[in-house]
């Protein structure tokens, strides 16, 4: 991966966004778009949208969201113990012993999601995971009206991760999803743009927010751009780890290429057009059936506007909605490779419409 696109990912990696504060990890990304776009807009929430080549047709919309899951002040107590509510799936039995950042009116305040020690525990009986209400942060507070002097009800809180590689292809963060997703929709966009002479369609590249409180900026984004394609890039996961059924949840392994999804809101005539440049062009690419457990903004896009043909590229992520996801940068960028050739096969005009 070329060293100043893996800077930009890393970069927006390390931007708190959980949904509904996304804006400093949306600042960075339309500092990089506008090097290569032709127009950068950004709307009422934050949804931000770079343009290549905007007279072409059709127009073809990458979208990636924004937002991580993180967590929202609740409630201090007394004593400054200060509880919270998810934003997003937050998985209450991984959130204790982490430390977080609670991004107050002030700055930063520093704190960790207490745990009881080993030692202190009633053995005679079995260990639950505690309920999200159970859980609590400590930030060394003395009680809570000094608690309440750096930190409100509302203020949003991330868990202070950090991104890492393991080896050279490797990476470890928080937000991989899906802020892959918007990396990648911007460097297609950056790829496209040594070839605008080539290029028949206008490339919509998209980061939208609030994807995991309910596919709420996509929504927003659809309707403002109104393409004639619009395609997910998003995280999948990857079944290749202990535990895990492959006959429950499909077979999908880290390294061996993206995915695409086979039916309901994905347009089986672009489907097939996609997986017929990733067989001409040599670009793996991983067949999974559409997801029983969740959805993406592929399911906004395409009950848009009277139904947008759209699809879903999916890089296999180990440990999704952890504070240590995993991807392959290869995969990624294998990605991005079969959406640029597809963005250039594009014929002036082109549509995609099931033949009855």
């Amino acid at each position: 991966m070329r060293k100043e696109s893996l800077d930009f990912l890393k970069e927006l990696l390390s931007a708190p966004s959980p949904s509904g504060f996304e804006s400093a990890g949306q600042r960075i990304w339309c500092r990089y778009a506008r090097k290569y776009a032709d127009e950068v807009r950004t709307d009422a929430y934050g949804n931000a949208v770079a343009v290549l080549n905007p007279g072409g047709d059709p127009k073809i919309m990458l979208d990636g969201h924004a937002d991580e899951i993180g967590l929202m002040v609740k409630y201090i107590d007394d004593k400054g113990f200060i509880y919270f509510q998810p934003i997003g799936g937050v998985d209450p039995s991984v959130v204790r012993t982490k430390r977080v950042d609670i991004h107050a009116a002030k700055g930063i305040v520093r704190g960790v999601i207490g745990a009881k020690a080993h030692h202190l525990q009633d053995r005679t009986k079995e260990a639950k995971a505690p309920k999200m209400h159970e859980c609590f942060i400590d930030i060394g507070a003395h009680d809570g009206k000094e608690a309440r002097k750096k930190v409100s009800v509302g203020d949003p809180i991330t868990f202070a991760e950090t991104c890492e590689m393991l080896d050279k292809n490797i990476m470890v963060a928080r937000a991989l999803d899906d802020r892959i997703g918007t990396w990648a929709a911007i460097e297609v966009l950056r790829l496209l743009s040594g070839s605008k002479n080539k290029l028949n369609c206008a490339v919509y590249a998209s980061s939208s927010c609030q994807e995991e409180v309910g596919l709420v900026g996509a929504t927003m984004t659809v309707f403002n751009v109104k393409p004639d394609v619009a395609i997910a890039l998003e995280v999948t996961h990857a079944t290749d780890t202990p535990g895990i059924d492959a006959k429950q949840f499909g077979e999908v392994k880290m390294g061996s290429g993206p995915t695409i999804s086979i039916g309901r809101e994905h347009h089986p005539v672009l489907v097939n057009r996609l997986q017929a440049v990733a067989e001409t062009k040599k670009i793996k690419l991983q067949t999974e059936a559409f997801s029983l457990n969740s959805g993406t903004n592929a399911m906004a896009f395409h009950k848009a506007e009277g139904g947008i043909p759209s699809a879903l590229i999916s890089v296999p992520n180990r440990y999704m909605h952890t504070t240590v996801e995993m991807i392959d940068l290869r995969d990624l960028q294998t990605a991005v490779n079969l959406l640029g050739a597809f963005c250039l096969d594009i014929k002036q005009g082109e549509r995609f419409k099931v033949k009855i």
